[in-house]
């Protein structure tokens, strides 16, 4: 497969998921609580350093990197902020996939339907979020080195680390299990079905990144008014900020979608009922290895 062919099957799927996502648009509320939470975790421990003054003191801290990578605290409050981060972004992540899997099945879901089930794994997503967190510290560690093969092995350790967990969220809200079970899963899942280098995320990736793109150019252009015409400047800023959270609600809304359609796919080896994935899509998502 060229990688035009990737491209233009990647957006064959993307519009499949965008099918599911127009008959339920409310999807589009658990990437959008997730955003606003993620905002309250980073207000919540910034918030008091910027409302005390210490803004200053944090901004020269972080410039001498050798003495922040040294220094046992930054990497406790590293490791706080990674916790947190994981654990919101999983739990509405796990809420988001359970309604598609409902839809899939031909079902009707709502937003309590993804917050209940959350909320009924939430022992599970807490744990999940202390051995992620965890394992994305050490390997910031080990990337924070000097030397280029201890760089180079924990690019590759974060590479398999992400290839391995791909249906580690399907896992958790099908299933019930802690992490370890849902790695293995997981990555047993992948194993078995047709190889291990996803092609569909390109495509998807690429959408975002153009629409991004229009987003970032709009800014630009409206700043460039914001001192002669200042109406014009703020409506080209504001419409790049608009721009670009759609994009990022919409493409993390698909990608929840997906993985649910991939993990009903890959385990049960039949088509979700809803019909709106043709076979060869599902099956062409993984790339067969050689």
């Amino acid at each position: 497969m060229s990688i035009i062919d990737k491209f233009v099957h990647s957006m064959t799927l993307a519009g499949a998921c965008s099918r599911v996502l127009f008959l339920d648009k409310e999807l589009l509320v658990f990437p959008l609580l997730s955003l606003m939470a993620l905002c309250g975790v980073f207000g919540g421990l910034f918030g008091p350093v910027v409302a005390t003054g210490g803004l200053e003191g944090l901004m020269a801290y972080a410039s001498d990197p050798e003495q922040v990578m040294n220094d046992p605290a930054y990497w406790v409050v590293l490791f706080i902020l990674y916790f947190l981060c994981f654990f919101v972004v999983i739990f509405f992540n796990a809420a988001l996939i359970y309604c598609a899997m409902i839809r899939l099945f031909g079902g009707d879901p709502t937003v309590m339907d993804g917050l209940r089930s959350s909320w009924r794994v939430l022992p599970h997503i807490f744990a999940w979020s202390l051995f992620a967190a965890s394992v994305k510290l050490v390997l910031d560690f080990l990337a924070s080195r000097s030397d280029f093969l201890t760089r180079l092995v924990a690019s590759g350790m974060g590479m398999a680390w992400g290839i391995a967990t791909y249906f580690a969220v399907p896992v958790l809200v099908v299933e019930e299990v802690g992490p370890i079970s849902a790695i293995r899963q997981s990555a047993s899942t992948i194993r078995k079905t047709w190889g291990e280098a996803l092609i569909t995320h390109v495509g998807l990736a690429a959408f975002h990144s153009l629409i991004l793109l229009i987003a970032f150019l709009l800014g630009i252009t409206g700043s460039t008014y914001i001192e002669t015409q200042p109406a014009i400047g703020v409506s080209y800023i504001a419409a790049g900020v608009v721009i670009g959270l759609l994009s990022i609600l919409i493409v993390t809304t698909l990608n929840g979608i997906l993985r649910a359609a991939l993990y009903v796919y890959a385990v049960q080896g039949k088509l979700p009922e809803a019909g709106m994935f043709d076979e060869t899509l599902l099956r062409d998502a993984f790339e067969r290895k050689r």
